[in-house]
């Protein structure tokens, strides 16, 4: 009888625990990718982050520019896209005092890094940007930050 009681709990704790997979919301991403110049020219490794607003659901999503200056944004859990909805955008430009390209393994602030954009378009109260996301979602977004 121990036995079969210590067995059963046993499964109900490894159910519980589940896979990274399971751990993910059940919101529905859509595919969502644009570009983004600066005064008219593409620019690598700017990030672009979308933070729901109004009854848009979800955590929102980030992504960075290629040298084209195309991105796409990936939901906080790693999906590609984020759910439909309304998004405030933001954008961030960070790079070594040098110049030089912020090593991957290092947080920005910790290395002494510099957004090289104006800090309005990096603020939530006062970047100008902001993008609708349908259902299927979209890859026309476009943003000129002058």
């Amino acid at each position: 009888m121990f036995n079969r009681l210590y067995c059963f709990s046993l499964l109900v704790l490894l159910a519980g625990c589940g896979s990274a997979e399971a751990q993910r919301d059940e919101l529905e991403v859509s595919p969502t990718w644009g570009t983004v110049t600066v005064k008219g020219k593409p620019v690598a490794g700017i990030t672009v982050i979308f933070f729901p607003e109004g009854q848009t659901k979800g955590q929102g999503g980030r992504g960075t520019t290629d040298d084209t200056g195309q991105f796409m944004i990936k939901y906080q859990d790693g999906r590609d896209g984020v759910p439909q909805g309304n998004y405030k955008v933001l954008f961030e430009h960070f790079v070594m005092p040098d110049g030089s390209k912020v090593p991957e393994s290092e947080f920005p602030a910790d290395v002494g890094a510099i957004n090289q954009l104006p800090h309005q378009f990096s603020n939530f109260g006062t970047s100008p940007f902001k993008a609708e996301v349908p259902q299927g979602g979209t890859s026309d977004l476009e943003f000129d930050l002058k």
